[in-house]
């Protein structure tokens, strides 16, 4: 705690701290300038004392037992709070000086020591990389809790086969479905260092330690606004509470309107040091098939059939994952091994056009638009399609190839035309001011149909369409491309 000057150099300090004893705190005494008197008239010279503090002058006193007593009176007014600590104070360096005419001040270099002098206690300081993060009350409380932070993702066993392992030793192959943890480390340098610390700054629990290596510190982190976000979805994908995201952005609530585009805070916390798990596994897994289409000008364009059903096939992969903090961060493959071999399955798509056969895709039967009204209750009964509003040309067209089997006006409908696209689809428009097909006709996907319009029951100028399957009402939005 108390050391010889530094500032005395070469012979000078040798012949000072000849000197030196040692007291109950440790206190080093160093001889004074002779100011060229007999060694008789030097030990009759008084002696005042310099103290300093980490470089800092706190005072000069005439007699150590003001030090003795100061640093006594620290200690006792804490020794209850912290009775396991073998307390003790900072480095003070003390140096003697026999003065012919003493000059000190007890009073003012207790007042400083008062303030500026810090009860301590000998500790391990757990460094991550260079920075010092924990301080615990020994190395095997620094000890116990990097291991507790590590069986957080590996099991204690896992880590003591680890430990009794034998460095470079040939592991056997691994079984199929087997699997094995070959290393545990740290993502960082960690390393323990003995310092004196503040008392308060021990972390007492294992608990403690643990939590403040996982959570770490916390660094600031921006998320821009996508489109229909909503504060509370933005929370949680940050692992953040609502009140914890208001706090976050100043000027924020709950009910603010917030805009693409713009950011916000979302400042989470990072880890001091994560847990790295490297693993070996050995797994059969499945292969998923490919579909192989083959094109057959014999059969109708829109029908298709299955030749070969398709079949999965298994292959044992034998690999390594890389986790930190149990989420995986990268897998290589050893090697594989096929086991069973994918079937392709293999589908037949006909491509013959036939001019009255429909493809199976509907085009959109009009020249833009949008649809104003949807399949679903109206008016207190059922609206059997779509209704589509405003085109860019009042042009009807055929949503698909087929053969035209009713053209003319029908009550309600109003000029309709029917197509039957003799794949099982069939087609209704409705409303129209004319029609430019007739029954029997043949017709293909786009060509016109007739002129939009409002005729029957209709409030305004559209196109009323429905589409059937095998007899039964479909949602037109159900087959339009």
């Amino acid at each position: 705690m108390f050391r010889c000057s530094k500032r005395l150099l070469g012979e000078q300090r040798k012949k000072n701290c000849s000197y030196l004893k040692k007291w109950t705190m440790g206190v080093v005494l160093a001889t004074s300038l002779t100011f060229g008197l007999s060694a008789q008239a030097d030990d009759s010279l008084p002696i005042v004392y310099h103290i300093y503090l980490s470089d800092e002058y706190m005072g000069t006193v005439d007699n150590q037992n003001v030090i003795d007593q100061l640093i006594s009176a620290k200690i006792n007014k804490i020794k209850d709070k912290y009775k396991d600590y073998p307390l003790t104070v900072e480095d003070l360096e003390i140096i003697p000086e026999k003065m012919f005419r003493p000059v000190f001040d007890n009073t003012q270099a207790e007042k400083n020591l008062n303030k500026e002098l810090d009860v301590v206690v000998e500790a391990a300081v757990l460094k991550i990389n260079d920075e010092e993060v924990a301080a615990f009350q020994n190395f095997t409380d620094a000890d116990k809790v990097l291991e507790e932070y590590k069986q957080h993702y590996v099991s204690k066993e896992v880590l003591e086969e680890i430990a009794a392992r034998p460095d470079n030793q040939q592991l056997p192959l691994l079984k199929e479905e087997q699997s094995r943890i070959t290393e545990v480390s740290f993502s960082e340098k960690v390393s323990l260092i003995t310092k004196n610390v503040l008392p308060e700054k021990i972390i007492t629990t294992t608990k403690q330690g643990v939590n403040l290596l996982e959570k770490g510190t916390s660094f600031e982190k921006k998320y821009e606004i996508q489109e229909n976000d909503v504060l509370g979805g933005i929370a949680a994908k940050h692992d953040l509470t609502l009140d914890k995201l208001l706090e976050l952005n100043p000027g924020l609530e709950e009910d603010s309107i917030i805009k693409s585009g713009d950011l916000l805070n979302v400042t989470v916390l990072k880890p001091f040091v994560m847990v790295q798990v490297k693993e070996e596994v050995s797994k059969k897994e499945t292969v998923a098939y490919k579909t192989e289409v083959k094109e057959d000008d014999s059969m109708p364009k829109g029908e298709e059939k299955i030749s070969q059903e398709g079949q999965n096939g298994e292959n044992l992969v034998h690999y390594v994952v890389y986790k930190q903090n149990g989420s995986e961060t990268k897998r290589d493959t050893l090697n594989e091994k096929v086991l069973i071999e994918p079937v392709n399955e293999i589908i037949i798509k006909g491509t013959k056009v036939i001019p009255s056969r429909g493809t199976g895709d509907l085009a959109w039967p009009a020249v833009g638009g949008y649809v104003s009204s949807g399949l679903g209750q109206r008016w207190g009964k059922l609206h059997k399609g779509i209704d589509i509003a405003r085109p860019s040309d009042r042009t009807i067209k055929a949503a698909d190839n087929g053969r035209v089997t009713s053209a003319g006006f029908d009550g309600g409908y109003g000029n309709k035309v029917i197509i039957d696209h003799n794949n099982g689809i069939r087609t209704v428009y409705a409303h129209l001011s004319s029609i430019s097909v007739s029954v029997g006709q043949v017709v293909s996907q786009g060509q016109k149909l007739g002129v939009m319009g409002s005729t029957g029951n209709s409030t305004g100028i559209h196109l009323h369409f429905e589409v059937y399957e095998d007899g039964n009402l479909k949602n037109p939005m159900d087959y339009l491309n």
